[in-house]
């Protein structure tokens, strides 16, 4: 469990033990199930453990990684377009998304969506690095635990644990207590009791991790599909365990009598031959497998893209009827992502009053996701014309899909702009040079340029 609620009054009162005891009670405690949601992504799966009764006995095991393809399918319909921000203030924009070019966001945002989508939730931990940059990085649930007061949303703590080796390849456990102003750190060096080794002052004016919900349950997508994701592994397994097997066919002599080689050369008339099959029910074992499928990928909301229902006739209304289940999956992270994205512009913010400006409000901050879906790009392009007289170009910009930084494209549509302008006024290039001309043949020679002067 990447996160606990509890009285603040008591939170205050927290020293090393109190420490110790939330790690044990909510970090540790989950350690099992993300290892076991990250083992089903990377493709290590329940029935690669399985053991036949009889080793003679063929055992197959296959693995369909319908959790990879869930989880992959998912993200990148959500963030496959990476997110696009924007402001009233574009000097704060443009210092905001420098810090966030710094941080390659969107492929930081992409790594905190998927592992939402494995594990139901992730955390994100803002520093500062040597040169007073701000910087991002990942940390995994299991390796974090946010603090919140009851009845809030707004952390109090978090408890960061850093997993490491010495030289000689021996295992050290070290933990941080982030809190609001101020940051204490831990050593563990028996794995029990934690023991002070600092403390250091912060200027984020808050706690400076981030906790992204994949939904409030903090459910993985394919968490809930797991059971069934094993019984697919096993029909599949067993199916070709049952080819195996007839290709490996025991032959079946009888009423043969004590026969010997000669007498199977020469198969007498009241004796027979044949061989000791498993009759398999192909279209009962298709319509099973079918059933499952389409149970797994219904419950999860992710569809399965290779089906015949999505032809390449479609239309985008077509298509986007397929697509109403993920539609709704996606929609409860973008909700939940959106408050981690406004969370992280606040942290960021608070660092910007004291570096830059202190009239900065991350609320000003607009935050829009683009679904990564087949776009019919001539009809969206006409419907952004039409639009021109309703809606700002900023707006209109961000209806584009193929527009990923919506404040450098206006500032380069202003330069172009400047530069016509400044091309077609007449004291400037071309026309200033072809007035000079009309003004020089229009002007009459002087006495002395004809050669008439004394």
């Amino acid at each position: 469990m990447s996160s606990v609620y509890m009285d603040r009054a008591s939170y205050e009162t927290l020293d090393a033990a109190g420490v110790k005891r939330l790690i044990d009670r909510h970090m540790l405690v989950d350690e099992g199930k993300y290892r076991q949601l990250q083992e089903y992504y990377l493709g290590n799966h329940s029935i690669l453990h399985s053991h036949k009764e009889h080793s003679a006995s063929p055992n197959n095991r296959i693995v369909c990684n319908v959790a990879k393809y869930i989880t992959d399918t998912a993200t990148g319909y959500f963030l496959g377009r990476p997110v696009v921000y924007g402001s009233s203030d574009d000097n704060y924009l443009a210092q905001l998304q420098d810090i966030m070019d710094y941080n390659d966001e969107q492929d930081h945002n992409a790594e905190l969506a998927k592992g939402c989508s494995i594990k139901g939730s992730c955390c994100e931990m803002l520093y500062l690095d040597e040169d007073a940059a701000i910087r991002m990085t990942l940390l995994e649930p299991d390796d974090c635990l946010v603090i919140y007061p009851t009845g809030s949303e707004e952390p109090m703590g978090a408890i960061r644990r850093i997993v490491t080796e010495d030289k000689d390849g021996n295992k050290i456990t070290r933990y941080e207590w982030w809190r609001e102003e101020d940051v204490w750190y831990f050593t563990a060096p028996d794995g029990g009791s934690l023991q002070l080794s600092g403390t250091e002052d912060h200027y984020w004016h808050g706690v400076p991790v981030v906790e992204y919900r994949n939904n409030d349950e903090r459910m993985g997508d394919y968490e809930s599909v797991i059971p069934m994701i094993d019984a697919y592994n096993r029909v599949q397994s067993n199916t070709a365990n049952m080819y195996q097997y007839n290709d490996d066919a025991i032959m079946v002599l009888s009423h043969m009598g004590a026969a010997t080689s000669n007498d199977i050369v020469q198969i007498k008339e009241e004796g027979t031959i044949s061989w000791l099959t498993k009759d398999v029910n192909d279209a009962g074992l298709e319509r099973y497998k079918d059933r499952l499928t389409r149970d797994i990928h219904a419950l999860s909301g992710v569809p399965r893209l290779s089906d015949e229902q999505f032809a390449g006739n479609l239309s985008g209304v077509a298509i986007a009827y397929k697509l109403w289940g993920l539609e709704q999956v996606t929609a409860i992270k973008e909700r939940k992502f959106k408050r981690g994205l406004q969370r992280r512009a606040e942290l960021i913010t608070n660092i910007l009053h004291i570096t830059s400006n202190p009239t900065y409000d991350y609320r000003d901050i607009d935050i829009q996701f683009r679904r990564n879906q087949p776009q019919n790009l001539p009809e969206l392009a006409d419907v952004v014309t039409k639009l021109a007289a309703d809606l700002s170009r900023e707006t209109r910009l961000k209806l584009l899909p193929n527009v990923s930084n919506v404040q450098d494209e206006i500032n380069k549509l202003r330069a172009e702009e400047e530069q016509q302008l400044k091309a077609a006024d007449p004291s400037t290039g071309y026309e200033a040079l072809a007035r000079a001309l009309r003004e020089a043949e229009a002007t009459p020679p002087t006495a002395d340029e004809d050669g008439d002067g004394a």
